[in-house]
């Protein structure tokens, strides 16, 4: 058939016609791969098929990184939950915001929905930038990783481990359980989990304190004990729609001591009053009891090539704290002095003060809709659009009893907070340019994105947000985009209204007086917060130069300027008390009694950062010729690989969309592919090989900087200021991964090295505070015990089963942290920064079916 035939057959494509084949009926066609959605057009000697590939993300965003279902195993990871904390690095984003997740290409109903899904479920893995969130109704700061699960699966999964420091103290004992169903667009989830933490103490750690108080019963890492179920259930109710409920409830407990109560006590017959340490450890103990519980649902659908999004759920979490505040001072003092109580005797007869207790409650549904398709065909493509509307309820009620000291009795406070939000939002994607539709060709492929949003608080009025970005691809190894967002957030219900919790003993290092101290440290909501003004200007680059090998480069520069930042209370530096003396209490010597560190509005604080690095993946080992013949004896469709005979195949980009029933080709015209083709970048694994996978990533900071007030100095977190207990922020810092994976056999590595910081101290240099550079790396190696089939057919119990080792900071690498005199402060000893150091997990994992 000549070339002028085929384009008027191809233009005269009617997908309802009817055609009768020009080939034999035995004759197979190639096979279409099942990671694409197709539709067929017979032609006679032409089939033309129409293809988007299964699951895509919408969007003219092109993911950042794809991990294939060969790629993931090189994770070792047991969970999506866990294959999350992976691929952290990643999954970052220089905005500040969380990833979001969705399945196939479209939104879930919450995390619940797919946390305990193993790997071996996945297809493929896709990670693309924030800009994508935008279509599916999400903010601007956030990434978006994109699960496309298998056609057909099912799994129970059952795991053990067990994780231990090298110095012991403290053991992690975990069992989880999870059942998963995949029938086509059904799908069917359970997940159990239930872990306990012992307790690890001061004495089990190498903790030393100046100040004479004793390290007993003091508990670095709490007694935790946590146990939870999860599931979720997906349906179709009819070929266009289906609905998804999921639901999850959570119980925590925890248990820490804080030392031992101490007293000015003068014991008989001596009148003169001494400091003393009596073993009564429940008097400062702290326990919190947190059950938490979530639902939700989903249904999603289509209206002609528009789908639309409908989502619901209500979380609920209850929170209960008890804190010891001491023994009882004065009347311990009378029951000595009468000799009616022994303070070295039975620790049940000390007078203890009035326990303090906290409980809050908070509450939060909502319900939204989002609706995405083409508003109209432009010359060089099509107007996509997302459009969101919703509406959430938020309560939080706290009450405390807070001892008083000077009142010498506990007093009673009790908050309520409500807040109802109603938003909308409109995103709207406009290609410029097209190289395929000829429109202005020489630029390559341009488009252009906005987005506008505004939600109305019933605490806070209206705060507004708008996001432009630019997404250039001058030709297709490369591609450019530019983004701005400006946006008004609220605090949140916890900032704000959070009751107000004490906590005695908590070390820290006074710069006023050049030494560690133990202080009362005051936490909770602050009902004072403003809403802050975030600007972000992004430039992002990527660039795949090999087109036969998966690399792919990205870089992005980032800038953040944000208005009334809403933080945590930073580190105490003088700078800091100067700026806000009524956060910090002292006595008249001078000495560091308590902080309030509730959360405030920093005036500004700007933020500049470049972040650049690399993803590679590639297949390596000899191909076993066997093991190729067999799979493709059973491959999709039962198709050869290469030959002739059969028809030509051809396909077309676009096509219906996933479950949305009939449809002719996509509007904006057709792009097609002769062949059959794999729909990703680099050679594909084949059987016997292994595979190879790497990804680099350094980020350099050029500005870090907050202004606490106007007319105060600015606090450079790169140069000598700080917000956190390790120091300032790192200037420079590198994370690398790789894995490798071959015969059922695998490792991973993370490491990750950050720069060394300092703090200003005050007018000494003596003062100043040095934190080293840090570098971490963790292993994890693992084994397939199913790909050794004389182990297996010996001992038949080992089908399906895994064994994985991990070490945790492998160097056993602990932050150094000196003084100008060359001095570790008590705060800041390594056991304190870093309590586990070197730590040993060991599980075994098997898949029963």
């Amino acid at each position: 058939m000549s070339p002028v035939v085929l384009l008027l057959a191809l233009a005269s494509l009617d997908p309802n016609a009817e055609t009768t084949p020009a080939v034999a009926p035995q004759t197979q066609t190639p096979a279409v791969p099942a990671a694409e959605e197709q539709e067929a057009y017979d032609l006679g000697e032409i089939q033309a098929v129409a293809t988007r590939r299964r699951g895509a993300a919408l969007g003219d965003y092109e993911p950042e990184l794809v991990l294939d279902e060969e790629q993931l195993k090189a994770y070792g990871a047991s969970s999506i939950q866990e294959l999350m904390t992976l691929l952290e690095p990643v999954t970052r984003s220089s905005r500040g915001g969380s990833p979001v997740f969705l399945v196939n290409g479209r939104r879930i109903s919450g995390f619940q929905e797919i946390r305990g899904i193993p790997p071996e479920a996945i297809e493929r893995t896709e990670i693309l930038p924030e800009e994508t969130a935008l279509s599916y109704g999400y903010s601007a700061d956030q990434r978006v990783v994109n699960f496309v699960l298998k056609a057909n699966f099912r799994s129970l999964t059952m795991q053990a481990s067990v994780r231990r420091p090298d110095e012991g103290g403290r053991t992690v004992s975990d069992l989880e359980g999870n059942v998963l169903r995949i029938a086509g667009k059904q799908r069917t989830t359970l997940d159990l989990e239930y872990e306990n933490d012992t307790a690890l103490f001061e004495t089990e750690r190498d903790i030393e304190r100046s100040n004479g108080a004793p390290t007993a019963y003091r508990t670095i890492l709490p007694k935790q004990e946590q146990a939870s179920v999860a599931g979720s259930l997906v349906r179709d109710l009819n070929d266009t729609t289906a609905v998804t409920l999921s639901a999850s409830l959570e119980d925590t407990s925890r248990l820490a001591w804080q030392g031992l109560p101490g007293v000015q006590l003068a014991v008989p017959p001596s009148t003169v009053a001494e400091q003393l340490y009596l073993t009564a450890p429940d008097a400062l103990s702290r326990t919190t009891d947190t059950l938490a519980g979530k639902v939700g649902a989903l249904v999603d659908g289509y209206l002609g090539d528009w789908r639309w999004t409908l989502t619901g759920g209500y979380d609920r979490t209850e929170t209960k704290t008890r804190t010891g505040r001491g023994l009882d001072q004065d009347a311990l003092q009378a029951g000595v002095t009468a000799g009616l109580i022994d303070p070295f005797g039975d620790a049940d007869q000390l007078p203890r003060l009035p326990f303090d207790t906290a409980r809050s409650v908070s509450s939060s549904g909502n319900l939204e809709a989002v609706i995405n398709g083409t508003a109209w065909e432009a010359p060089a493509g099509a107007l996509t659009s997302t459009f969101k509307v919703g509406f959430d309820t938020q309560t939080l009620d706290s009450e405390s009893l807070r001892y008083d000291a000077d009142l010498k009795a506990s007093v009673f406070s009790e908050r309520s907070l409500s807040r109802d939000r109603t938003s909308a939002s409109g995103n709207f994607n406009l290609p410029i340019a097209s190289r395929d539709r000829e429109v202005l060709g020489v630029l390559g492929d341009l488009s252009a994105n906005l987005n506008l949003a505004y939600q109305d608080l019933s605490d806070f009025g209206g705060l507004s947000a708008y996001t432009l970005g630019l997404n250039w691809s001058p030709w297709s190894p490369i591609n450019f985009n530019v983004s701005w967002s400006d946006e008004q957030n609220a605090p949140s219900m916890s900032q704000l209204n959070d009751p107000t919790i004490s906590t005695a003993n908590v070390p820290v290092y006074d710069f006023l007086k050049g030494e560690s101290v133990n202080i009362t440290r005051i936490e909770g909501g602050n009902s004072g917060l403003s809403e802050e003004t975030k600007r972000i200007l992004k430039l992002g680059f990527n660039l795949t130069p090999l087109k036969d090998k998966d690399l792919r480069l990205t870089a992005n520069y980032s800038r953040t300027e944000v208005e009334g930042s809403i933080a945590a209370f930073p580190t105490i530096t003088p700078e800091l008390e100067a700026a806000l003396p009524e956060r910090f209490d002292r006595d008249l010597d001078g000495n560091l009694l308590s902080i309030d560190a509730r959360p405030l509005n920093f005036q500004k604080a700007e933020q500049q950062e470049i972040r650049w690095g690399l993803n590679f993946s590639t297949p390596f080992g000899k191909p076993d010729p066997a093991a190729a013949a067999r799979m493709g004896q059973r491959g999709p469709g039962g198709g050869r690989p290469g030959g002739g005979g059969g028809p030509v195949t051809m396909r077309m980009e676009g096509g219906p969309p996933p479950g949305g029933g009939a449809g002719g080709p996509p509007p904006g015209g057709m792009r097609m592919q002769m062949g059959g083709g794999r729909g990703g970048r680099g050679p594909a694994m084949q059987p016997g090989q292994g595979r190879f996978n790497v990804s680099l990533y350094h980020t350099y900071r050029i500005q870090d900087e907050i202004t606490i007030r106007d007319g105060l100095p600015v606090l450079d977190l790169l140069d000598g200021a700080a917000i956190g207990a390790r120091g300032g922020q790192s200037r420079n810092e590198v994370q690398l991964q790789m894995g490798l994976f071959k015969s059922g056999m695998g490792g991973f590595l993370n490491a990750n090295w950050k720069e060394s910081t300092r703090i200003n101290g005050g007018s000494s240099p003596d003062d100043d505070l040095s934190f080293s550079d840090l570098t971490t790396v963790n292993l994890n190696l693992f084994a397939d015990l199913s790909s050794r089939q004389t182990w297996v057919a010996k001992y038949p119990w080992l089908k399906g089963a895994r064994v994985s080792v991990g070490i945790d900071n492998l160097f056993d690498q602990k932050l150094d942290v000196r003084n100008g005199l060359g001095v570790t402060p008590d705060a800041y000893q390594p056991d304190y920064l870093d309590p586990l150091g070197r730590t040993f997990r060991v599980s075994f994992r098997k898949i029963l079916f």
